[in-house]
């Protein structure tokens, strides 16, 4: 599987050369082949990068992202063309009935509670809310109907950043735009996967935003968002966000997780992940889903 992240910040110029990507910058030049290529994010908005690239890099299944001036994740690149399962998949997420669909959120919620809580423990925080966010857990219906995750969330922040914090994806203090950041990051590689998989990016489970083109992505994306409250935590306390932490944010979603008693680097478990979420689809049995945990491990490990 590709392994490079790519950040490019200062070359004018990028484009294909003998199935590399060159990076122009003044008199210098760099080539990387696109095989090698994991994902590739663009943070120059004058940037020059020519069409050939781009569709090869789709064409390669690598997930391209563009931000904006201020430096957050804006734009995925995603392929037109599907794959051999895109109809089948899309009739199954299409006909999935309610009571499946409920069921799965309640599944996903409490694998995010349960991620939210490793991070506590792992951070040694408040037994107290250890004890309340896991009785949370433990109330999650069908559907989450009781919406045991935004009171979790609630505790959860709190215990793990301070009484004083509050999560604001509008707000413009250090914690939560390097959290916007991070969690823009693992948007744009699941979308990426989604796409893979041939499902309707707009047609969530819970998500139903008219205007969000990515609800089903940011359905998926909940079981994965504690990964980067972690870091954030150990990084970004009175800190604030600056470009060195964005590179060490970047560099951090290339580590692996665990699915089960095995590693994967965070994309290849995205994959995993969703191919459990297909079967799961076909036969409605919980037990073949494949949830993804919260420890991170070098890739060498």
């Amino acid at each position: 599987m590709s392994w490079r992240i790519l950040y490019i910040e200062n070359s004018h110029k990028v484009s294909l050369y003998l199935n590399n990507l060159k990076i122009e910058d003044g008199d210098e030049s760099y080539v990387v082949p696109i095989a090698d290529i994991n994902t590739v994010i663009f943070n120059n908005y004058k940037m020059y990068m020519t069409t050939q690239l781009l569709c090869k890099l789709s064409q390669a299944n690598v997930c391209v992202i563009i931000c904006e001036k201020n430096g957050l994740p804006e734009v995925v690149l995603n392929p037109l063309n599907g794959s051999y399962v895109t109809f089948r998949n899309q009739e199954l997420q299409m006909n999935l009935s309610q009571e499946r669909r409920d069921e799965l959120w309640k599944c996903m919620i409490e694998t995010k509670i349960a991620n939210q809580l490793a991070v506590l423990t792992e951070m040694g925080k408040d037994r107290v809310a250890f004890d309340k966010i896991q009785q949370f857990q433990e109330e999650v219906l069908a559907g989450d109907e009781s919406n045991r995750e935004g009171l979790a969330a609630k505790m959860y922040f709190r215990a793990l950043f301070g009484k004083g914090f509050i999560r604001d994806p509008k707000a413009d203090d250090a914690l939560n735009l390097s959290l916007n950041y991070g969690y823009g990051l693992l948007r744009a590689m699941m979308a990426r996967s989604v796409a893979a998989k041939g499902f309707i990016p707009s047609l969530g489970i819970f998500h139903r935003n008219p205007y969000n083109h990515f609800n089903l992505v940011d359905d998926f994306l909940e079981v994965y968002r504690p990964l980067i409250d972690r870091w954030v935590f150990e990084n970004m306390i009175s800190q604030f966000f600056v470009r060195e932490k964005r590179l060490q944010l970047v560099e951090y979603t290339s580590k692996k997780v665990l699915i089960g008693e095995k590693k994967y680097a965070i994309m290849q478990s995205m994959d995993i992940y969703l191919d459990g979420i297909v079967s799961y689809m076909k036969t409605g049995d919980a037990l073949t889903l494949k949830m993804p945990g919260c420890m991170v491990f070098d890739n060498d490990e």
